[in-house]
């Protein structure tokens, strides 16, 4: 499986075999969407309204090593730290690394071990439902006409501070530095952060001409270039 990686400008996709340190690095987030799975289908309509991009995401992890990431996992109701390698290898799941800006070795340790404690924790249910009926069509007008107050409502009156979607985990982890804190859509709730708002904020990550003209050039000269 590959790695892939869009400029927003284009509809093409530059598809990369994943290499540590060069197109992805601990505290990258990375962000999957496999169209086989119907959880992922859902997901990807009820926050289609956030799409600016022909890419979905529906996933969202926090790269905590070579092979490991951390993740508020729906399938196992837990937040836990798993192998990044089952994301390589389905020929049907996508996954995109973004790199969040001026990101060094001492922020990704800290963005890693601000997510330490939260290990073991339980996936939230209720929290999700009140996403997916933010993202219907009645909940959209409401929202319009409400200035996105019942969203917010809706995410602050099923959230559970003790569980965790894997948006949510993503967004604090980034939210707690003070590099991002309060930029971009983590002025809002982390709780009412989906992973297709999270993935195409270019306030928090590097632009994606940076990264996609980066990687373009490692192609061409076969110089290391390190995302």
């Amino acid at each position: 499986m590959t790695t892939q990686l869009q400029q927003k400008a284009r509809l093409e996709i530059v598809t990369l075999n994943p290499v540590y340190g060069v197109n992805y690095n601990k505290g990258y987030i990375g962000f999957t969407y496999d169209g086989t799975n119907p959880v992922g289908r859902g997901i990807a309509y009820f926050t289609k309204w956030d799409k600016m991009s022909n890419i979905y995401a529906t996933h969202a992890l926090i790269v905590t090593g070579e092979n490991t990431c951390i993740e508020a996992n729906a399938g196992t109701n837990m937040v836990e730290e798993n192998p990044l390698e089952p994301y390589f290898q389905p020929s049907n799941c996508q996954i995109f690394f973004r790199k969040p800006k001026d990101l060094t070795d001492e922020i990704a340790e800290r963005i890693v071990e601000i997510l330490k404690p939260e290990l073991g924790k339980k996936y939230d249910y209720k929290l999700i439902l009140a996403h997916a009926f933010s993202g219907s069509l009645p909940c959209q007008i409401l929202n319009l006409l409400s200035r996105q107050k019942i969203k917010k409502l809706l995410s602050e009156a099923l959230n559970c501070p003790d569980k965790w979607i894997c948006s949510e985990l993503a967004a604090y982890a980034l939210d707690e530095q003070p590099e991002y804190r309060d930029i971009g859509v983590l002025i809002n709730p982390n709780s009412t952060i989906n992973p297709q708002k999270l993935f195409e904020d270019d306030l928090i990550f590097q632009a994606w001409e940076n990264q996609v003209a980066a990687k373009l050039k490692d192609l061409i000269t076969g110089t290391t270039v390190i995302a």
